[in-house]
């Protein structure tokens, strides 16, 4: 298995979604299986950069992998392409995205859909939650709070942190990917979370108790997103149904 991504050292392994000239060494592997994570601009879920340039950069990017014989493609989606419902979501609720971001990864769901569905290529498409751990984005609220705890801080800024939210390990996302990636049985959507709802006060709380700290939540400084219902997680049964990555023989 091999990694290409923009923070790549290696030339032969540097890739940037933007510039397609960067995409010719992965190309000329001829890779059969690939797992599309690469998504520039994030946190900016409300620029118009998403629609405009991310989303035909990705389907140009998949007409090749296709065309150079890519097999089984696995695309990172987003819990947020189901919009403003509440609850359990599954798969096969209707989607209704409320932030840029979140309408060009369902217009790629859709392109995908439609293009794939009759031929060759098989393919997954990955609604991921809330991913936590190595690799975060440091602004966030985990790292946020960590680093606060570490510097001696006494109190921690925080909005109301009654939102209910499916919180998953970036461990369990890779380990859940890469089940899509090399599953004979995996086709179409599935959620990757962990299917237990947690509030974001809860998370904080137990962070702070994870490592020993006393620092004080102050609740309520900045406010709920409105692009955010107030309670969802990922309905997980149709991921469970893939018992074991079945082992291949080359």
């Amino acid at each position: 298995m091999q990694c290409w991504s923009h923070r790549h050292s290696n030339p032969e392994h540097h890739f940037d979604l933007l510039d397609p000239s960067s995409w010719r060494s992965l190309l000329n592997q001829n890779p059969t299986h690939a797992i599309l994570l690469s998504w520039p601009g994030l946190p900016n879920y409300q620029e118009p950069f998403h629609v405009t340039r991310n989303l035909p950069a990705c389907v140009e990017l998949i007409e090749q992998l296709a065309a150079a014989g890519l097999l089984r493609l696995v695309v990172a989606g987003t819990c947020y392409e189901y919009g403003l419902q509440n609850g359990p979501l599954k798969e096969d609720q209707f989607t209704d995205p409320a932030n840029c971001y979140a309408i060009a990864k369902d217009s790629l769901r859709r392109v995908i859909a439609s293009r794939y569905s009759q031929q060759d290529l098989q393919w997954c498409w990955a609604r991921i939650f809330y991913p936590y751990g190595h690799g975060q984005n440091p602004n966030s609220l985990l790292p946020s709070l960590l680093k606060a705890l570490e510097s001696g801080e006494k109190s921690f800024p925080m909005g109301s942190g009654r939102q209910l939210r499916d919180f998953i390990d970036v461990q369990d996302v890779s380990r859940q990917l890469l089940t899509l990636a090399m599953h004979q049985d995996a086709r179409g959507i599935y959620n990757v979370g962990s299917g237990i709802p947690r509030s974001v006060l809860e998370v904080a709380e137990d962070a702070i108790a994870s490592h020993a700290g006393t620092i004080r939540l102050e609740r309520g400084v900045y406010p709920d997103r409105s692009d955010e219902p107030m309670a969802f997680w990922a309905h997980m049964d149709k991921f469970k149904t893939l018992q074991r990555i079945p082992q291949t023989h080359q």
